[in-house]
């Protein structure tokens, strides 16, 4: 059953400009490739957990850039050493989903695993947004975060990948 997410991430998104990110955040925020990689280049245990994986209704402002309601929202926490250093929340819309239905099943398997080895991959913009403070799932509520989004496309199908950089990853 589709329902209303849990958890939207919000903020205000702009564009990713480098003279106005912290220094530290630089290489995280501006990666143009796989986050998932490059964290496991900075830690010795790398691991995934999924916080939520279901049938939801798209937040309203994909639903009119897709033309669709519905998608697969997936909440995850990767860590580095035991200790979380990224949040992510990712929208597959069900037209993705219909066309990548491996998509839907990857359970302990990090996204980024997936997607960049398709080599129809193409990565839209990054985006960047900054929270004083932020309640997150299983995370409870945290400050000073920064974070990310991209809009992907494999085989011209969208989906929507958000990051936040838990305090955690100042140690890496």
């Amino acid at each position: 059953m589709e329902q209303q997410p849990e958890f939207l991430l919000q903020g205000q998104w702009s564009p990713a400009h480098t003279e106005l990110l912290p220094p530290h955040y630089q290489p995280w925020l501006l990666e143009a490739g796989s986050l998932t990689a490059l964290l496991r280049l900075h830690c010795q245990h790398f691991a995934l957990e999924v916080v939520t994986e279901r049938q939801s209704i798209l937040p309203p402002e994909w639903q009119q850039q897709w033309q669709q309601q519905h998608a697969l929202c997936r909440e995850v926490i990767l860590y580095c050493d035991h200790q979380p250093v990224v949040y992510a929340q990712s929208w597959l819309p069900a037209t993705t989903i219909a066309q990548l239905q491996y998509l839907a099943a990857l359970g302990q398997q990090p996204l980024g695993d997936v997607i960049f080895q398709h080599p129809s991959l193409q990565r839209g913009p990054i985006e960047v947004a900054y929270w004083p403070e932020l309640e997150l799932p299983r995370l409870g509520l945290q400050h000073g975060l920064w974070g990310r989004r991209s809009v992907f496309s494999l085989l011209q199908q969208p989906l929507l990948v958000q990051e936040v950089f838990l305090p955690g990853v100042k140690d890496l």
